[in-house]
């Protein structure tokens, strides 16, 4: 039999399989295609020269594919404070934050001595371990410093490159790196080098009783990080890395762990790559943004990079718009895995544990003051929330509602599978109003006080099955059509008594469900079909109960209010295609998933071919014939 290729979800210490035909929905229109480059050369490397900065740092870097910019946007004209449609996405990133390039004749070198530093050039001077930079250019910094402070205080309308090439900080009681005044800094880790920075003391003496200076770096203007060095950051106090207006990453790895936020950016944290190992401290986030208040402001963009998370808090936690296009993210814990107003999600791999939700989208789920999460929003309706998926592979593992709409639940593509909640409070789907599927595979196994399916108002058919006794993990659940095709072989990594499928090969007629030595014939006759014992939504709108459950604010007979309508693609627009002629690539006849090493868990991806590997001793589920693979890919300051 020929197994066909799929960016297949795996999980930690389970075993999953998706047969041919669920596989198959996971069509390549539903990906970006490739990011289309049109850097321009700086007209000088050196950026004394604020001519030559402003001219080096404009928006042309990324261009995503138009129409499917444009799909997004179109679900959030219902009112919020931020939409996707008033994000710049082709101008994220400039030049000049990519462009990690410095002439060392031009600039000034700065060598840290301890309590003391050499300053060879202009544009810096030394008071003992405090250096402060007072005009724009590039400084090089190497050496370590001992209970020292690294300050930008230059005009606002000033550009300002560090290169830390090489720098050890620490700080007793206040920022390691403290911009004070620019219009913007780039922070370039040089090549090959290792930087660490590290506040030492309980508190922060605070000099500026306007400012409130509470990270190692922390910056009251934009800052961008770039170069191919090590950053490490040790935050004792507070936060890692802290910007009150713009944070951006275009390279680099960054090792930063937190008492409190790990990286904190108020008005956006925008990632185009690099590689990040971050961890949160007590009811913080590893990613936040806080503005809600200003128009456009407080989103999250992650287009690309690696990422290794850990939180107390929110893995990724957006105050208003969290939108993905890209990236590996491993978030292996947290209180709920990804939040925001609104999640839009069009390609990536993205793996979630949490001990609540696992992407939670509600415009009422702001932090308080003192950065604990709300309660959820409510138990209404949120016309300005919603989740959409138009690609990606995606896997939960939940102990509250795996996928969680305050407001709608779009699927029209990518590879998701949820291991939800074992406790009938919750459910591995949820919504206030309602889910529709117009695309995509999907998996979601949990318990059944609450499961829920989709709306018989999309475009791809769905299953939701109640069991009449609760599954034990290691139970392999398939779902075989009347011709013997396998459309879906999964096996459960924790207990479960529903499961919610689609696929694009799901259609009308009988087929077979079997979960260990149980069998049923199901027929499926509607776009969401409900079969099996009872479960507590049974594809039905949300109700009151435990567990944050919110109660659609629907009308009459299911029907949404006047005025609120799910998000469509543009009128007249398709989603993007592969290129003609191309094919999804394909894993080689009769290939099968190789063994992981023990104790790594990663999808990698090969030329033509992706592999899932698994823990040593566990044994893959194949990927059977028919099955489609999908394709992605691709932002000022």
């Amino acid at each position: 039999m020929k197994i066909k290729n799929l960016a297949a979800i795996f999980a930690t210490g389970m075993v999953l399989g998706i047969g041919a035909a669920a596989c198959g929905a996971v069509a390549s229109s539903n990906k970006l295609t490739d990011r289309i480059s049109d850097e321009a050369e700086n007209d000088s490397e050196n950026i004394e020269s604020e001519d030559t900065a402003k001219n080096s740092d404009t928006a042309t870097v990324s261009t995503v594919e138009s129409t499917l910019m444009d799909a997004s946007t179109d679900t959030t004209k219902i009112g919020a404070v931020t939409s996707v449609s008033e994000l710049d996405l082709a101008g994220m990133f400039t030049d000049r934050d990519l462009d990690t390039g410095y002439d060392e004749s031009s600039a000034c070198s700065i060598t840290l001595n301890g309590d003391s530093a050499e300053i060879s050039g202009s544009g810096a001077v030394a008071d003992g371990s405090v250096i402060t930079i007072t005009e724009e250019g590039t400084y090089i910094i190497s050496g370590s410093l001992n209970d020292g402070q690294i300050v930008v205080d230059v005009a606002d309308t000033k550009k300002v490159q560090l290169v830390l090439n090489g720098v050890s900080v620490t700080n007793d009681d206040g920022a390691c790196i403290y911009v004070k005044s620019a219009d913007k800094v780039f922070a370039t880790l040089a090549a090959g080098t290792e930087n660490t920075l590290s506040d030492t003391g309980a508190e922060y003496v605070q000099g500026d009783s306007e400012t409130n200076v509470d990270g190692v770096i922390f910056s009251k203007d934009d800052i961008t990080f770039n170069g191919e060095g090590t950053l490490n950051i040790s935050a004792s106090y507070a936060n890692g890395i802290v910007g009150k207006d713009d944070v951006k990453f275009t390279g680099g790895t960054y090792n930063i762990t937190a008492t409190g936020n790990a990286i904190e950016g108020k008005d956006s944290v925008r990632i185009k790559n690099g590689s990040f190992t971050l961890t949160g401290g007590n009811d913080k986030d590893a990613i936040h943004t806080s503005n809600e208040e200003e128009s456009g402001k407080g989103y999250v963009y992650i287009e690309g990079g690696d990422f290794t998370i850990n939180a107390k808090d929110d893995g990724i936690h957006a105050g208003t718009v969290l939108y993905i296009c890209g990236g590996n993210i491993d978030i292996q814990e947290s209180y709920e895995g990804i939040e925001g107003d609104t999640i839009d999600i069009l390609d990536g791999t993205i793996k979630i544990k949490s001990s609540d939700d696992g992407l939670n989208a509600s415009a009422s789920t702001s932090q308080d003051s003192f950065g604990f999460g709300g309660m959820g929003g409510g138990m209404e309706y949120d016309e300005n929330a919603y989740i959409h998926i138009y690609g990606g592979d995606l896997y939960v593992n939940s102990e509250g509602d795996g996928i969680d709409s305050n407001g709608d639940l779009y699927v029209d593509g990518g590879n998701i599978i949820v291991d939800g909640p074992v406790n009938d409070g919750n459910g591995a789907l949820d919504k206030g109003g309602t889910a529709t599927i117009s695309g995509g595979m999907l998996i979601a196994v949990g318990s059944s006080g609450m499961a829920e399916s989709f709306s018989s108002d999309s475009g791809q058919y769905s299953l939701l099955y109640g069991f009449e006794n609760a599954l034990e993990a290691n139970t392999v659940i398939t779902l075989t059509d009347s011709d013997g095709n396998k459309l879906m072989e999964y096996t459960l990594n924790k207990k479960a008594s529903a499961l919610t499928f689609s696929s694009k090969d799901l259609a009308e007629g009988d087929y077979t469900i079997t979960a260990g030595d149980f069998t049923d014939t199901v027929t499926i006759s509607d776009k969401a079909t409900s079969a099996g014992a009872s479960t507590g939504m049974m594809g039905g709108r949300g109700q009151g109960g435990m567990g944050g459950r919110r109660q659609g604010a629907m009308g009459e007979n299911g029907q949404r209010p006047e005025g609120v309508n799910p998000g469509q693609m543009p009128e007249g627009s398709e989603p993007p295609q592969m290129p003609e002629g191309t094919e999804p690539p394909q894993m080689p006849d009769g290939a099968m998933k190789e063994q992981m090493p023990e104790g790594e868990s990663s999808t990698q991806k090969s030329e033509g071919t992706m592999k899932e590997q698994l823990p040593e001793g566990e044994t893959s589920a194949q990927i059977s014939e028919g099955t489609e693979n999908s394709e992605t890919q691709d932002k000022e300051g």
